[in-house]
């Protein structure tokens, strides 16, 4: 994925008033097919699919063997086989674990398709609107985190109601080749191209957790992040919930107007008291936003830290940080 098309500033509105077009170039895309499909995920992620029925989607954790978070995924159920989603910055390790994994497993097919699959999505408060040219239903009745194949021009389309700004989103899988004409049918139909960096700033403000930033060190755990709702009980590494720290959201005071790097140390009365894990500038609070990991006797809403470089002040507060435009824009 690009980190901008023309400025973060200007795609971070079109994403949150308007109509953003993403590249999903670089996206993990593994096939898990075979009368052991159903066991095999159950068994490489922390929430089993069996009652994931055909045309709905869910999200779930794959842990490394030490239990420190690896990736986020989606698993579409499609008509015998699953389709494992995997963000970009994490494809790669996480392709190549569940390869790994599949290739000891009985009765289990696990195939890297993301070749085969140009991948697209329209985020944002108007992107219901080109969704619903590509749906044979009214748009109204596609429920988050569900998908439909349909047919365009001969080829399957698959579309996929999963945003990740906390906008509606829709997300498009073409066969490979077939990319390019869609780009330019959702340009022409008015939806502005928007690279990753404003969909971090987006993510931040409606605290939809970054493994790419929050666990860049390789070393967090599903705890770290506040991501343990997405372990089923018993899938729970040994000594997760132990750790010393725990993750808060933050807002800077009006005088930061530096964002603080990651590892930042914040302070309590001279007193070390945790890390900075991921900072981004928010448009629309005109203020630097971000998350960090403290200490558990100091981890709770309105506490106030300072950033140790700068002495400048920080706030904890609860997320999200805002509310979404689309939900105050009607699906009709």
């Amino acid at each position: 994925m690009k980190t901008a098309y023309t400025n973060t500033h200007d795609e971070y509105a079109v994403l949150r008033e308007a109509c953003g077009l993403l590249d999903y170039s670089g996206i993990g895309l593994v096939r898990v097919s075979g009368s052991g499909a159903t066991d095999f995920l159950g068994q490489v992620a922390t929430r089993g699919v069996e009652f994931l029925l055909e045309g709905q989607s869910m999200t779930a954790l794959l842990l490394r063997a030490d239990g420190t978070l690896l990736s986020e995924v989606l698993v579409h159920c499609h008509a015998g086989h699953y389709l494992v989603e995997i963000w970009p910055a994490q494809a790669s390790e996480a392709t190549e674990h569940l390869l790994a994994r599949g290739a000891a497993a009985p009765d289990t097919t696990v195939q890297d398709v993301s070749a085969d699959h140009d991948v697209l999505a329209v985020e944002g408060p108007a992107s219901f609107r080109i969704a619903q040219k590509y749906l044979p239903f009214p748009v109204a009745s596609m429920g988050y985190r569900s998908f439909v194949t349909v047919d365009r021009d001969g080829q399957p389309l698959t579309v996929s109601r999963t945003g990740v700004t906390g906008e509606y989103g829709y997300k498009f899988f073409a066969p490979a080749g077939a990319g390019q004409a869609l780009r330019d049918e959702f340009t022409a139909l008015g939806a502005v191209e928007c690279g990753k960096d404003a969909v971090d700033v987006c993510r931040m403000e409606v605290r939809f957790a970054s493994v790419e930033h929050e666990a860049a060190d390789g070393r967090a755990t599903a705890f770290d992040l506040g991501l343990q709702w997405m372990i089923e009980p018993g899938k729970e590494p040994a000594g997760a919930a132990e750790q010393p720290r725990r993750p808060v959201c933050w807002v800077g005071a009006e005088q930061m107007t530096d964002r603080p790097a990651r590892g930042t140390a914040l302070t309590a009365s001279d007193a070390a008291v945790g890390v900075v894990t991921h900072a981004v500038f928010s448009p629309r609070l005109n203020r630097v936003i971000g998350t960090a990991q403290v200490d558990a006797a100091v981890a709770a809403s309105g506490q106030e830290f300072a950033v140790a470089d700068s002495g400048v002040a920080l706030r904890t507060i609860s997320a999200p940080f805002l509310t979404a435009t689309s939900l105050d824009v009607p699906l009709d």
